[in-house]
């Protein structure tokens, strides 16, 4: 589960972080999903979305295989994030950032 996840991940473009840069935003995921690299994260500012750079703090024992299997984890509003923001709505050039963060990472605990 975890080599899953963590592939996933960084399909998405994502990271493991060993330490956490002083310049970005923390927030802490509930759980993560290996099938697609994502962390659901309940407790956030708005600063999630406005930072250049997000890094996820995630509980190693909580990655859960499929969505189907966390879907009854979820009690509260909240976001899944699968990897930095990115677009290519824009005359079909890729820009990343566009509607959130340009970086993100996963501190495993």
């Amino acid at each position: 589960m975890m080599n899953e996840f963590i592939t996933n991940l960084k399909l998405a473009g994502g990271e493991i972080l060993k330490e956490i840069p002083k310049t970005w935003y923390v927030a802490k995921a509930e759980f993560a999903v290996a099938e697609n690299g994502a962390v659901f994260v309940s407790n956030y500012t708005k600063e999630l979305f406005l930072s250049e750079n997000v890094a996820v703090i995630l509980d190693k024992n909580k990655i859960y295989d499929k969505m189907t299997d966390v879907m009854e984890l979820i009690k509260t509003p909240g976001v899944f994030i699968s990897g930095p923001s990115k677009t290519a709505d824009v005359e079909s050039f890729l820009v990343f950032g566009a509607h959130g963060p340009i970086g993100l990472g996963i501190k495993l605990t």
